[in-house]
């Protein structure tokens, strides 16, 4: 069956990781705190109160846009951001910087 353009336009987002060694950039604190906010309860409640003009989101979007999670652009590995890359060791100063989702998605829908 084929697939229509609104399905291949979704993005499929890896599962995020912390395998990578420590980023030097990041205190241990600054580590622990986005490993934990990734499961927070509040997240879609911090999320709202931080782009209260979002509208719908998924969590992938939500943890990318909230900075707790970054895509390595060499190997598009998901990393909790305080850890290198898992995959190619790269630190998160070395990225390029990007934006994992649409300048669109983070404005206001009219």
């Amino acid at each position: 069956m084929p697939h229509s353009d609104a399905e291949s336009s979704v993005r499929q987002w890896g599962p995020w990781t912390l395998a990578g060694e420590a980023d030097p950039d990041f205190s241990d604190h600054e580590r622990h705190t986005h490993h934990w906010l990734l499961t927070d309860p509040q997240l879609l409640t911090r999320f709202r109160e931080r782009f209260p003009g979002r509208g719908d989101v998924d969590y992938d979007e939500m943890v990318r846009l909230l900075d707790y999670v970054w895509d390595c652009p060499r190997d598009a590995s998901a990393n909790v951001t305080g850890y290198r890359c898992a995959v190619c060791g790269r630190r998160r100063a070395a990225a390029p910087p990007q934006s994992p989702v649409s300048e669109a998605a983070v404005s206001p829908r009219a």
